[in-house]
């Protein structure tokens, strides 16, 4: 008989748009190799909201069952939680129908619970009695996420606010932490800090996919690709679009920057008048990171495993990036992708790059061959088996 397995998690994996949802997509394809009586729980918000039959369709042997509930933010709601202990962050994402569809369970009913991210940690109680044992999928160190957010903020209010629930979530992932089995984190920097909590931390990567590279590197072009409704990405594109690009403008005055992803805030302003162009949501990601050059990746805030450099370095697209952006992955002395921890330097390398096709579809093509030879399908498989029993 196979093992169940339940996977608790705040979106449905497909489609696969954006970095968290990779990460799911990928950790069930892995999971899907071997053999196991597979579920997946996940609410669908009014947000991220996505029809189950697609994920269905890419996992027809997994049983999915999704829990519509709106998890938006409201000033209400968040003033309301200032009255409680818990971070608001993860109080959005406590549903009462998935909690009544857990309830019905026996205890056991489960060879394993794993909870996909520290919000689905509302739910670990009934995670650990109806599972013989619970893995939390640590996406990221969620409170440095919100404690970054916060020394970049300069309205006192809002840094106050963030600081506070930085504290909250903390104190939150300290707690879960210590209440799991186990802990996967998808970085080796993450895996130190819960590791610092409990020895049931282990380094078990986002496995990424080979994609055909591009045959060349347009000039003169450089893109950023991804969420628009996640704090961080916002900060760091405002950041890029302020301090970064009008340098690089005025030293290339025919250089463009392409702009694709969802739900941008409606007050975000894309200034055409700098050449810079917002595409919304694209179709195929692949298509519009081959057309636009360059990927950039701004990032001042964030924790984890940067899924979209992985992505772009599995597809052969060259990235300059922070040194956040890039965490986890490559650093400073990297040589396949560019790290940059200065305005002064971004400014630099963005200048030569967009004018060195060449230079930049070899960087491309050699992050590709890193990643896949440290992030494939089977390191993570053998890494999974190596701390998991199923």
């Amino acid at each position: 008989m196979k093992n169940k397995v339940l996977i608790l998690s705040n979106k449905l994996p497909y489609p696969s748009d954006d970095g968290s949802s990779i990460a799911m997509a990928r950790l069930l394809e892995a999971l899907a190799m071997k053999e196991l009586d597979l579920h997946y729980y996940a609410i669908n918000t009014d947000k991220h909201f996505k029809n189950v039959e697609e994920s269905v369709v890419h996992q027809s042997n997994v049983t999915f069952e999704a829990f519509a509930w709106n998890t938006s933010p409201k000033p209400s709601t968040a003033l309301g939680n200032l009255a409680t202990s818990l971070p608001y962050h993860v109080s959005r994402f406590f549903i009462p129908t998935l909690l009544k569809r857990l309830n019905a369970f026996d205890t056991n009913s489960f060879h394993t619970v794993i909870l996909e991210g520290a919000f689905m940690g509302m739910y670990v109680s009934e995670a650990k009695r109806i599972g013989q044992q619970t893995i939390l999928r640590a996406h990221n160190v969620e409170h440095e996420i919100w404690q970054r957010l916060a020394e970049n903020e300069k309205n006192p209010l809002k840094r106050w606010y963030l600081k506070l629930q930085s504290r909250r979530l903390q104190r939150f992932e300290s707690q879960l932490s210590q209440s799991v089995d186990q802990i996967w984190c998808i970085s080796e920097k993450d895996q130190e800090w819960f590791e610092s909590l409990t020895p049931a931390a282990s380094f078990i990567p986002t496995a990424v996919l080979p994609k055909p590279g591009p045959s060349n590197i347009q000039p003169l072009r450089c893109h950023h690709l991804g969420a628009l409704d996640w704090a961080p990405s916002i900060q760091g594109l405002q950041w890029f679009m302020t301090e970064i690009w009008p340098q690089v403008l005025n030293r290339v005055p025919q250089a463009e920057f392409h702009i694709a992803g969802n739900n941008p805030p409606k007050n975000f302003q894309f200034p055409k008048d700098q050449n810079i162009f917002f595409h919304g949501r694209v179709e195929d990601a692949t298509v519009f990171t081959h057309d636009y050059g360059i990927s950039i990746i701004p990032l001042l805030a964030g924790s984890g495993m940067r899924i979209k450099i992985l992505e772009n370095c599995a597809a052969a697209v060259p990235s300059i990036s922070t040194a956040i952006g890039a965490e986890g992955i490559y650093t400073k002395d990297s040589t396949e992708a560019i790290i940059v921890e200065s305005v002064a330097e971004f400014v630099e390398a963005l200048v030569e790059l967009v004018q060195q096709p060449e230079r930049a579809l070899a960087l491309g093509q050699k992050a590709q061959e890193d990643i896949l030879n440290r992030f494939g399908m089977q390191p993570t498989l053998q890494r999974i088996e190596k701390v998991w029993s199923c």
